[in-house]
């Protein structure tokens, strides 16, 4: 009796684990392969190509991929030695309550799909996210109502685990080999946020110089002015955004960045909301942004 709670704890424990490194596995490989699809298949008004979809798949890839192979594994091979039985309850109940949350992860991403369509998305990009869902689902589904009407594990069913093992090994190697074709390097990732966030302290400045001219009637002659006024944004932007005076009503604030960010498509391309994105697109090097104190929709990218 012992032994048999024993085994049951086990089992629980093993089937717990396999189950949430699977669920990291099936969002991580859709993450990726979703981002695929807005990467090759651009729509104007779906989802724009996202970088950080494509890092969450690859760092849930490299950690659950490991762990889900090497524990199911641990229990292929309890079940071959009767360590863990076929009938047990607790493999059974664990088994089919992932399923239904999979049932339900599933359903719920078809709505969305389907949701998204009928606003405009692409038939293209529509048929392939479904293709996706339906693919990594019904792998899932498949075998594991297969599994669970086992009733002995043979040389045939030894032979279809180890098919079905290698299957997954390689669908895994191949989506996590190909993340790395359509995602940034580090380096350019890294630029990409530093910039961004330049970009983002511009944009804080320029609205604190906007509510400025609104209380004050006149532009600030320097940041220090807005800090007295209350309405400094960033104390860390003072030394990295250069402000300058041109006319009653017009000034330029000037940065340095890393990189050209015209060409960008991404969602990590800096459009940030406060004013029209166009507007804070730059170059390499130091750029100037025109801006007019009362005009939001007013301003233009000038390199030095």
């Amino acid at each position: 009796m012992e032994t048999s709670k024993n085994n049951n704890a086990q089992d629980f424990f093993l089937y717990l684990v396999v189950f949430f490194s699977l669920t990291f596995l099936a969002f991580g490989a859709g993450s990726i392969l979703f981002q695929a699809v807005n990467k090759f298949l651009p729509d104007q008004i779906a989802n724009a190509f996202d970088q950080g979809g494509v890092r969450f798949g690859l760092a849930a890839l490299t950690i659950a991929s490991p762990i889900f192979l090497l524990l199911s594994s641990i229990i292929g091979k309890r079940l071959i030695t009767g360590v863990t039985a076929l009938e047990s309850g607790v493999r059974k109940w664990l088994t089919y309550i992932v399923l239904f949350f999979a049932a339900a992860t599933v359903i719920g991403d078809l709505i969305t799909l389907i949701f998204n369509f009928l606003g405009g998305e692409t038939t293209d990009g529509f048929l392939w996210k479904v293709l996706i869902v339906a693919a990594i689902a019904g792998g899932i589904f498949a075998f594991y109502f297969w599994d669970m009407r086992k009733t002995e594990i043979g040389e045939k069913e030894k032979k279809l685990n180890k098919i079905s093992a290698l299957s997954l090994a390689g669908f895994l190697l191949v989506v996590f080999a190909g993340a790395f074709f359509i995602i940034d390097s580090p380096t350019l990732a890294r630029e990409k946020r530093i910039d961004n966030r330049l970009v983002s302290d511009a944009q804080s400045v320029d609205g604190a110089i906007r509510n400025f001219f609104t209380q004050a009637k006149k532009l600030p002659a320097n940041l220090a002015e807005l800090e007295k006024a209350s309405l400094s944004p960033y104390l860390q932007a003072e030394n990295k955004i250069e402000y300058v005076v041109t006319g009653e009503k017009t000034y330029n604030l000037c940065a340095s960045f890393l990189r050209d960010n015209k060409n960008d498509r991404d969602s990590s391309d800096g459009s940030f909301g406060m004013q029209s994105a166009n507007d804070w697109k730059h170059q390499a090097g130091k750029v100037c942004f025109e801006r007019v104190a009362l005009d939001e929709n007013v301003g233009k990218t000038m390199a030095d």
